[in-house]
């Protein structure tokens, strides 16, 4: 789904980057920018703007397994945690967050939801072959 000179951002960089021969980083520590602190620059937003774009979002059952309490609520609001939390429970993403499409189920793989998160910036499951 992905070109290669494409960016994604994964709880599992290193297996995407080999198996998927596809450029990945790790997730930033916070998944949204602290209104309170402009000056902020560990979060997706920071990466996506100022240094390149990321095409797809890929969060898998090593961060949506996580300990509940411990490691996501108290890890604050801007954690991936509440972003995991919010777009499980609400199946939509945050409204300034550039990633808007998730597919519930991907063609020949099956069930995504709620074992593993991925969100584009458009439905590249869904490309026709011509």
């Amino acid at each position: 789904m992905m070109t290669e000179h494409e960016l994604i951002m994964s709880d599992i960089p290193w297996a995407v980057a080999w198996y998927g021969h596809r450029q990945c980083i790790w997730l930033t520590l916070n998944a949204v920018r602290d209104p309170n602190d402009r000056d902020s620059r560990e979060n997706f937003l920071e990466v996506n703007d100022f240094r390149k774009h990321i095409s797809a979002l890929y969060l898998t059952p090593e961060t949506i397994d996580s300990k509940f309490l411990s490691q996501w609520l108290d890890a604050g609001e801007l954690s991936w945690g509440n972003f995991i939390a919010n777009t499980l429970l609400r199946k939509q993403v945050p409204p300034d967050f550039p990633l808007h499409q998730m597919p519930e189920y991907l063609p020949n793989s099956g069930r995504l939801l709620p074992h593993a998160i991925l969100l584009a910036d458009w439905q590249r499951w869904r490309k026709t072959t011509e």
